[in-house]
């Protein structure tokens, strides 16, 4: 695909097709791809974990079982109540909220909230995790992996989403798929192909780029 096209291409996918699997080999293609991400002296701090099937299955079954009981989450990296973002990142959200939600109706978000609750029937995640003795700068280059892997994927016609949701029960997705304590778990990325559902038909809107776009002579 032209670079544009795949950017354009890529997009949050809240709701896969449970029944269609993403080949280990496709999936190797992939991370392949991502690997060429630049960091910092070279160190390529990332590492990444694959769950589906059986073991998938099983996060989705805990994660269920906490979500329902509205069990407290606590993902790895502190999160920031929304109270406290800066104007622009709060009203960017306000405004993909307000969007997102006369999008979908009652009935809609409803719907939302389940697919969420069932890790939006992605039939692959993969973790992205870092050593604890992390650095900004680490954490820079994680976020720099994470948009080659969404964009490789958008590439070969695979469809993702990084969602807060995926992680944030961390210690059950650290014993489940074999994740050691010294290492931090950066977050998810749900991947599959999408499916036909009306959410997936949504599209999020973006600031303007002179919001945060400064250039100087």
């Amino acid at each position: 695909m032209e670079f544009n096209d795949v950017v354009n291409h890529r997009k949050a996918i809240r709701s896969f097709d449970p029944n269609k699997p993403i080949s280990d080999e496709l999936i190797e293609k992939i991370m392949v791809s991502a690997q060429r991400t630049p960091s910092w002296t070279n160190s390529q701090p990332w590492k990444v974990y694959v769950a589906t099937g059986a073991t998938l299955a099983e996060i989705k079954t805990d994660h269920l079982e906490r979500t329902e009981k509205r069990m407290k989450c606590y993902s790895d990296l502190n999160v920031i109540h929304r109270i406290d973002w800066g104007p622009l990142m709060a009203e960017n959200s306000r405004v993909w909220n307000a969007e997102i939600s006369a999008y979908l109706g009652e009935a809609g978000q409803a719907n939302f909230s389940d697919l969420q609750r069932h890790l939006f029937n992605a039939p692959v995640i993969i973790y992205l995790t870092v050593e604890r003795d992390v650095s900004p700068w680490m954490i820079y280059d994680m976020g720099a992996f994470s948009q080659s892997i969404l964009l490789a994927a958008a590439n070969e016609q695979v469809d993702t989403i990084p969602a807060y949701e995926t992680a944030k029960y961390p210690d059950a997705v650290r014993k489940i798929v074999g994740i050691p304590e010294n290492e931090l778990l950066i977050g998810g990325i749900a991947r599959g192909y999408r499916s036909e559902g009306m959410i997936n038909a949504f599209h999020s809107q973006r600031s303007s780029v002179a919001s945060f776009l400064t250039i100087k002579h």
